[in-house]
């Protein structure tokens, strides 16, 4: 769990100095890292009904084999990201807590509060009832420059409360 939480620790990093670097030409269109969008039909936290989630300065980071795709809601600091471990093409990762592969999840009530577990619900601590986080991520296309697929993840804050994702969507730049 440690080295889940180091991984996503530098995906925020990274993705945040991606999200800094967008530039805006004179119309007002965002240009290179963020270039990507994450939407999901439902998604809420603590027991709420779902609403919907739509990032369109999203990024999707590769390092290596490392695939990192991170979104802030827009108009919030609501956010979601997720860390792929060994990706090397195509293909459907389990995101169930404790998994050999270390991939995981975060969803953020605030992602600028990363240290704050009440806010964040991770698929790498289960619920009080001993339910584990989890989720999966399809990646139907993968470039090197382009990625897309489709995703849903379950993830539990420090209070045990719980988050979800369902029918999430992600396409765009790689960088």
């Amino acid at each position: 769990m440690k080295k889940l939480k180091s991984a996503i620790l530098l995906a925020l990093i990274v993705a945040t100095t991606g999200f800094s670097s967008c530039k805006k030409d004179s119309n007002g269109n965002t240009s290179g890292k963020g270039a990507a969008t994450v939407k999901a039909s439902l998604y809420g936290f603590d027991g709420t009904s779902g609403t919907t989630f739509s990032s369109t300065a999203a990024g999707i980071v590769k390092v290596g084999n490392m695939l990192t795709i991170t979104a802030i809601k827009e108009g919030s600091k609501e956010s979601i990201t997720i860390v792929l471990q060994n990706v090397t093409g195509t293909g459907t990762f389990g995101l169930l807590q404790d998994n050999s592969a270390g991939h995981g999840a975060i969803l953020s009530k605030d992602y600028t509060q990363p240290a704050d577990g009440t806010l964040n619900y991770s698929t790498s601590l289960p619920s009080p009832t001993g339910v584990k986080g989890g989720g999966e991520v399809k990646i139907t296309t993968l470039t090197s420059t382009t990625a897309e697929g489709t995703f849903y993840i379950v993830g539990h804050n420090s209070a045990g409360k719980d988050g979800f994702v369902e029918n999430g969507t992600f396409s765009g730049k790689v960088n």
